[in-house]
Formats: structure tokens, sequence, C-alpha cells
């Protein structure tokens, strides 16, 4: 986790930094310890409660001390029609099942993948354009929302009958802890780069048709 999430986004950032290059690099959520329930700001303390927060933590701060332009985006709940993410495991477990349990004490943004490369390349091309711009940055689709109710909007979308059983955390362990306080304030990078929360139920609706379901 380490080598892949802070000591090579480090080297590449100091790379660029030789052939004076905007870095951007894409961070998480999973920075901050999930406690409370409002969205937490860049400034806001981390203390990760995970390997993966640890590592991802680790190469920010590699990245921002490579001594080159640089941007960092924390996002939260990814989601496309390719890999594996919970989207695609919802469609999957929807068309085997009549019921499912999902947590509903998880909230945060669920957020598209394209929509995560188009804010980056809009972040390039003014960086490149302004070598005072860069910085550290949040990003996430609107509104905030739980697993259960996420996973509710993908069956209803996507017209499958599996119906949604709300479940606490605590019903379903996992090896690695997960933040139940996922909501991030995105205000700063509208203000810096014009770019605002892109509404993930339009998005879902794209990546629905895009793996064949709807019209």
């Amino acid at each position: 986790a380490l080598a892949l999430n802070a000591t090579a986004p480090g080297l590449l950032a100091r790379a660029a930094a030789e052939l004076g290059i905007p870095f951007l690099h894409v961070s998480t959520d999973y920075v901050f310890d999930g406690t409370g329930d409002l969205p937490r700001a860049e400034d806001a303390a981390t203390a990760p409660a995970s390997v993966y927060g640890q590592s991802k933590l680790e190469g920010e701060r590699q990245v921002a001390a490579a001594g080159g332009q640089w941007a960092v985006m924390r996002t939260s709940w990814v989601f496309s029609p390719d890999g594996s993410n919970f989207v695609k495991t919802m469609l999957r477990l929807g068309a085997e099942r009549d019921r499912i349990n999902v947590v509903a004490d998880q909230m945060g943004g669920p957020t598209e993948a394209s929509r995560i490369a188009a804010a980056l390349l809009r972040m390039a091309d003014r960086m490149r354009a302004d070598p005072k711009a860069g910085g550290l940055y949040h990003f996430a689709g609107s509104p905030d929302v739980s697993w259960a109710d996420f996973a509710r909007a993908i069956f209803d979308r996507a017209g499958l009958a599996c119906a949604v059983r709300d479940i606490p955390t605590s019903d379903y362990p996992t090896p690695a802890r997960r933040p139940a306080n996922s909501r991030l304030d995105c205000s700063r990078i509208t203000r810096d780069f014009g770019i605002d929360r892109p509404d993930w139920r339009v998005d879902l609706d794209t990546v629905l048709k895009q793996l064949g379901y709807g019209t």
C-alpha cells in the first residue's frame, strides 16, 4: 500500500517538479477518521483509521513536498461502468436476489469516474496557465447519501425488484474499518476552479445506460 499510494506518487511528483510540469494526484476521504455528521473541509484534522487511509495521506504529503506545482483531489465512493465498484456489485446482486442487506449508517457522496477525470483536466489546464494555482481540494457527488439509499436508487433506476434492508456497520464487519462519515466540503474547488459537485443521480442514469439498463 505504501509503495503504490505514497512512494510512487512522491517519485512521480518529484520528476514532474524537475520538468516544470503540474502534478495532480487523487486521494480519498479515508484520510479522515469518519466521525461526526458534518462535511469535512480540506484543512480538517486527518486521522486515518486504516492502512489504506494512512498510505494515501502519506502520498498527499510526499506530493506536496516534492517541490513543484501540485494539486491533490480527495474524492469518495467512486463508480463507473468499468472495473469493480458498488454500482456493478448491486446490479449483480439485485438480479440474483429478492432482498439484500446494505449498511445505512455510512454517509458520503457517490462520484462517477469520468467526472473526476474531467475535473482533473480542467484543473490541469488552469494550473498550466497559472503557476500559483493548485493545492488540496475535495470533489464528490451530490447529494450525500447512505449506502442503503444509494442501493435503492440503483435498483429503482435499473428496474430491479430487489428490496433493501437497512443494517448498521456493526452487522457487516470488514477487515479494514470504513468511515461512517465520508461527507466532503467541496466549496474550495468551486471557488478556485469553478467546478461544482455533480449530481450522482444523473451520472448513475448515464452509467446504467452504458451497462444496458434503461433506454
